[in-house]
């Protein structure tokens, strides 16, 4: 049965879907940017030990480019949370919404239902009480 509320169930499931394909979005971008992280805190030890062993190798210029493209990355990354974070709430206040609407849905459909109901009920009431009424006026005829 269709309701008033269908369109905007559709509007609201359109935008959940949108929602989740944000999130997904956003979740693979912090993921890389934990993968490169982890790949440039392993890169500067790695280069901090040889220059240590290494009295000649100069990494001191390297190491302060790679330490603020970590911090930079670490920005980044607090950033992603942060916009994660958001849409997750807003996917969660669509989740609210679609549940609202959802069962405004279910109670229209209950209400339809339940008149309907009582109009088949009426109607078998009528019928019942006009074939009472029919079959004693029967059998008042028969008697006189």
């Amino acid at each position: 049965m269709r309701t008033p509320y269908d369109a905007a169930l559709r509007a609201l499931g359109r935008d959940m879907d949108a929602l989740k394909t944000l999130i997904a979005d956003a979740t693979a971008r912090l993921d890389g940017m934990h993968t490169l992280h982890e790949a440039l805190t392993t890169q500067i030890a790695r280069e901090t030990e040889l220059s240590a062993v290494e009295w000649q190798l100069h990494a001191d210029a390297y190491l302060a480019r790679a330490r603020e493209e970590r911090r930079r990355l670490e920005s980044l990354r607090h950033d992603a949370e942060v916009e994660l974070t958001m849409l997750r709430r807003k996917a969660a206040q669509q989740y609210a919404s679609i549940r609202a609407v959802g069962g405004a849905a279910d109670t229209f459909r209950a209400e339809a239902e339940r008149k309907l109901q009582s109009a088949e009920q009426a109607m078998l009431d009528d019928l019942t009480a006009a074939r009472f009424v029919r079959r004693a006026r029967e059998l008042r005829r028969a008697r006189t």
